[in-house]
């Protein structure tokens, strides 16, 4: 977790309820990304307390009530940018411009 510039810790956090489009994924590995390593020398903006990380590999351990196409137990790869499917590079099936948030476009 980022606590403010140049402060990092390991907690505890509460598993949250997924919403009806998310899924939960139990992460059992993941790897510290150079952004990450921006965001704790100040150098992106970030709010203190924001779980760090976006490049992870785990399982499914809850899925929302509208989620098709996984299961529970499933193996998963977490993607870098999450899609919001809305936007217009969403919908060509594009991934986000660089610099550009997802659901932002």
């Amino acid at each position: 977790m980022f606590k403010e510039i140049g402060e990092v810790d390991v907690v505890r956090k509460p598993i949250p309820d997924p919403g009806p489009n998310e899924a939960v994924v139990r992460t059992t590995t993941a790897m510290v990304c150079t952004t990450d390593v921006h965001n704790v020398r100040g150098a992106i903006p970030v709010e203190p307390n924001v779980t760090l990380g976006h490049e992870a590999v785990g399982v499914v351990h809850t899925l929302g009530s509208a989620v098709e196409g996984f299961s529970e137990g499933d193996r998963v790869a977490v993607a870098g940018v999450t899609p919001c499917f809305q936007c217009d590079y969403c919908q060509r099936g594009l991934h986000p411009m660089p610099g550009q948030d997802a659901g932002r476009g």
